[in-house]
């Protein structure tokens, strides 16, 4: 077997499995390849060229991610919410909530996410999955504003565009 990136290929021990964790499997940042003569995108733009990618580059995000929906549509009193992408992760046996945002990392982008993760753990989490995680994608962080208001069932992590 022939391998073109021998370099950056990490192994995974079968019997270390158990003790990964989310921030083992989140690539920081993620790679998105995009025409060269695009400087600035709005989310939904974001939102396509993530999808595009996911068939060829689906490991740009990490490992042991499965597709459950883009634009994952709730309804919580008859108003209706979409979750940018909701994952399984099977590595964690737990759903990955990911919502984008294409600007700096702002401290009320966390309360989104955390909405929605308490969401999916209520509504669509089985008693034998672990707890969901939510993953907030952002242009740049601050990782001293990270430190404060975060919780342990929620991580950021950047994107870079890439021609």
């Amino acid at each position: 077997m022939s391998f073109k990136d021998k370099e950056n290929i990490t192994l995974i021990e079968n019997n270390n499995k158990n003790n990964l964790t989310i921030e083992d499997m989140i690539k920081d940042p993620i790679l998105i390849k995009v025409d060269s003569n695009v400087n600035k995108l709005d989310e939904k733009a974001l939102h396509k060229y993530i999808i595009s990618m996911l068939e060829n580059r689906f490991l740009e995000l990490g490992t042991g991610f499965a597709l459950i929906g883009h634009e994952y549509k709730i309804m919580i009193n008859n108003h209706t919410y979409r979750i940018d992408l909701l994952f399984f992760n099977v590595n964690l046996n737990c759903y990955i909530v990911v919502e984008l945002k294409t600007k700096e990392y702002n401290p009320k982008d966390i309360g989104q996410l955390q909405f929605y993760v308490s969401y999916v753990d209520k509504n669509l989490k089985l008693k034998n999955h672990n707890k969901t995680i939510g993953l907030l994608i952002v242009k740049k962080k601050d990782k001293y504003v990270i430190e404060y208001v975060t919780n342990e069932d929620i991580y950021v992590t950047t994107y870079k565009l890439i021609v």
